[in-house]
């Protein structure tokens, strides 16, 4: 049973909070210093599933942070892939453009902006309900390559299916969306920190559903930092 409330409230509980959620915030704004970001998110992810106090460690283990961030943004840079693809399918219409009737041209490019905007619609929920188990994936010690693989992904959230829907409409779709809105009544101003604020949300929610899933981690927290 999720705990639907300490997720939005855990962080201010940590004395060291401002702190702790100001440097991620700082870090956040640069795009190389999001990498370490993930990776304190990925921490928080796994002393939740330990339930280890408080739930977010301090800005020290630099290492660590970097190789599992380092990780997980290899991690995205491969699940963008498709989404890049299907953009520049986009391009086709534009390539054939000499080749074919002004209205030909017309018809291939909707049909082609139908079905990719299909695919990203699809690719996205896919994606967001994925999301917290490659958090915990990597939590737990496991490869890239099982946080890659929609196969290992779909076992673990089968396992528990209910929890990440839930997630998935709590997070993916309501807190997200009030993110933007936010973000762009201040000109984007409050984006850092509020993207922020939605990573530890969702690293709450994906270490609870951590706890759920009955594989074992695959290192120790001590060895986590030399062997990752």
């Amino acid at each position: 049973m999720l705990d639907y409330f300490t997720p939005f409230s855990y962080l201010f509980k940590d004395r060291g909070w401002f702190r702790k959620f100001i440097i991620a915030s700082l870090l956040t704004v640069t795009l190389v210093g999001a990498a370490p970001v993930f990776g304190w998110t990925i921490s928080i992810v796994r002393r939740v599933t330990e339930s280890t106090e408080p739930p977010m460690p301090e800005w020290k283990d630099w290492r660590l942070f970097w190789k599992l961030g380092g990780k997980f943004a290899l991690v995205n840079a491969i699940w963008l892939l498709p989404l890049l693809l299907a953009v520049l399918l986009l391009y086709l219409p534009l390539i054939l453009a000499n080749r074919l009737q002004a209205e030909t041209m017309l018809a291939v490019f909707g049909g082609t902006l139908f079905c990719v905007l299909g695919f990203l619609f699809i690719y996205a929920i896919v994606y967001s309900i994925f999301f917290p188990a490659m958090l915990v994936v990597l939590a737990k010690g496991g490869s890239v390559w099982q946080a890659i693989n929609p196969l290992h992904l779909w076992k673990i959230t089968r396992s528990n299916f209910t929890g990440y829907l839930l997630v998935f409409i709590i997070v993916g779709m309501a807190l997200v969306n009030i993110v933007l809105i936010l973000s762009a009544f201040t000109l984007f101003l409050l984006l850092p920190p509020l993207l922020v604020y939605a990573l530890l949300v969702t690293a709450h929610y994906a270490g609870q559903l951590g706890r759920s899933d009955q594989s074992p981690r695959i290192e120790s927290v001590q060895d986590a930092g030399q062997s990752l």
